[in-house]
């Protein structure tokens, strides 16, 4: 699931998309007996919110992509939102490229990019968690020897070769 975050010009190409489907989404606020609260509903609407303290406006879908615009946006980028963790990616929009290709092959390139990133962030998570090694205290072998953990004696016997 995609949520895509960009400036009104964008909104105006994508729009252009025959399977762009108008969907204003859900009123940002609700009415809650003592006044307005920032409607969760939208989980994505109020994430956003959360983070960056700004309200966004939802404009359609293509399929499960959710498009939305944000006023204060004023450079030509798109933020790119992935699953339900909402996994950020940040491109520029190249307007030479989109005129050379329709705006659903120009999505198309956009999102296989974003996957391609995701993959290998995925890939470096994975991999950093697989090399991570305790790092032990050769220190706490004289101050406390009853805490002392398998990966401090090694940090020990490394630092006496050392000497």
């Amino acid at each position: 699931m995609y949520n895509i975050v960009t400036n009104s010009q964008f909104i105006s190409e994508l729009k252009k998309s025959r399977y762009f489907k108008i969907n204003l989404g859900l009123a940002a606020t609700v009415d809650v007996g003592n006044g307005r609260v920032f409607d969760k509903r939208d989980k994505f609407a109020y994430f956003y919110n959360m983070q960056y303290s700004t309200t966004i406006y939802g404009q359609g879908n293509i399929g499960d992509i959710k498009f939305y615009t944000d006023v204060y946006i004023n450079k030509p980028i798109i933020a790119i939102y992935v699953g339900d963790d909402f996994e950020e990616f940040i491109m520029e929009i190249d307007y030479n490229i989109l005129q050379q290709k329709t705006i659903d092959s120009y999505l198309g390139y956009i999102l296989k990019n974003v996957d391609e990133q995701l993959e290998e962030r995925i890939k470096n998570k994975t991999t950093k968690v697989v090399d991570e090694k305790p790092i032990g205290d050769p220190n706490l072998l004289t101050i406390n020897p009853g805490s002392v953990k398998f990966e401090d004696i090694q940090a020990y016997i490394q630092k006496q070769k050392k000497l």
